[in-house]
């Protein structure tokens, strides 16, 4: 299971999943560039460029059943590397995919661009989402370091344009906090227009960061999805 981190998130974020799978699933974070060991490396600011970049690197791994996780932005790009994947016919598709805390792809933004804000108007916005850790948020020297990333995943959320497509041909699986102030639940019923196969939604008890508050829930309700095929 490839899983694609949030907005100003690494690959550290899934570190602990291998632990809980064991050998039974595979868990393989993927790091974007520009944050923990790639720090130094421009992030992207645009969907189709990150899909294509992931696209290229993931394919020869792609030859065995496999699944995609991706979490608030990580799910907006696990959607469109789902759809890059489905339009490559050399390439296996997805057993399925997870898409946590993230409307439906065909929705408008629901809250203000946040990208081009001030320094300080931005950083108190990352504040009211609650699953970036404080202290960095209140380092100034430390926010120097990653701004240009944080404000590099926004843009590139921010600037996403649904372009029409088929049907994905597998499951999509799509799990929402019921506290969500970022993505409501009933935006993520949507995604039931994605799949040809089937969608399913699981709410849990909590916020845009459930994956951290509910992290055994969630865990519990990938491994019961994925051993269930």
């Amino acid at each position: 299971m490839f899983c694609l981190p949030f907005a100003g998130g690494g690959a550290s974020v899934y570190r602990s999943w291998a632990t809980h799978f064991g050998p039974t699933l595979e868990v393989c974070p993927i790091q974007f560039p520009g944050r923990e060991g790639r720090i130094f490396e421009p992030a992207f600011t645009g969907v189709d460029a990150l899909v294509a970049t992931l696209k290229k690197h993931l394919s020869p791994y792609l030859d065995r059943p496999y699944a995609i996780y991706g979490h608030s932005m990580g799910a907006l790009v696990t959607f469109e590397l789902a759809q890059a994947i489905a339009n490559d016919d050399s390439l296996p598709n997805p057993e399925r995919i997870f898409v946590a805390a993230h409307r439906a792809p065909h929705l408008p933004l629901q809250r203000t661009p946040l990208s081009d804000l001030s320094t300080e108007a931005f950083v108190e916005k990352l504040k009211q989402y609650g699953g970036f850790d404080q202290e960095i948020l209140n380092n100034i020297e430390m926010m120097e370091l990653i701004l240009p990333t944080l404000r590099a995943d926004f843009t590139l959320c921010e600037s996403y344009q649904y372009k029409t497509s088929p049907k994905l041909k597998h499951p999509i699986h799509v799990f929402a906090g019921t506290e969500d102030q970022q993505t409501t639940v009933e935006s993520t019923y949507a995604w039931d227009q994605h799949s040809d196969v089937s969608v399913d939604s699981t709410l849990f008890t909590g916020g845009h960061f459930f994956l951290n508050s509910c992290q055994q829930d969630v865990l519990k309700k990938i491994r019961q999805t994925l051993l269930s095929t």
